[in-house]
């Protein structure tokens, strides 16, 4: 990822730790991807393994362990319930995160591109081209998500 970014999530971290699940093993990470049998995107890896999930702007992003301060319900278990409830074509889907409707974020394995999917309107809108964009434009405040 971009130092700017890291540097960004950094401030974030010493401001608020509580706000931050805690880094993850290799191990746990490579335990997550056989259990959704997909490979995560290095850029959503890195962020685990030095952050494990937190608040990032405007986003919450979900890891495998609870952040105090924030809801940050394990991704396997989300992505797990999702590809259940998602019409076909999702059954790779992998959730990052929720949006305040109750809507998943989240990239559909192989792809890397950032979606959700609006249950509401039954369709997917593509937020990012990858998990890096997608934390930069939390940092700028530019998703326009209300969580």
């Amino acid at each position: 990822m971009k130092v700017e970014i890291l540097n960004a999530i950094d401030e974030e971290f010493v401001m608020c730790p509580e706000a931050f699940g805690g880094p993850l093993t290799i191990e746990e990470v490579n335990q997550a991807e056989d259990e959704l049998k997909v490979k995560l995107p290095e850029d959503f890896k890195e962020f685990l393994l030095k952050y494990g999930s937190g608040a990032v702007g405007e986003a919450i992003v979900l890891g495998l362990k609870e952040a105090e301060f924030v809801a940050t319900p394990s991704f396997v278990e989300k992505s797990l319930h999702f590809r259940k409830v998602l019409p076909k074509g999702y059954e790779n889907f992998t959730a990052i995160g929720i949006d305040g409707a109750g809507n998943p974020i989240g990239f559909i394995y192989p792809e890397t591109e950032i979606i959700t999917f609006d249950f509401n309107f039954g369709g997917k809108e593509i937020i990012a081209e990858s998990f890096e964009k997608y934390l930069e434009k939390a940092i700028r405040e530019e998703l326009n998500m209300h969580f």
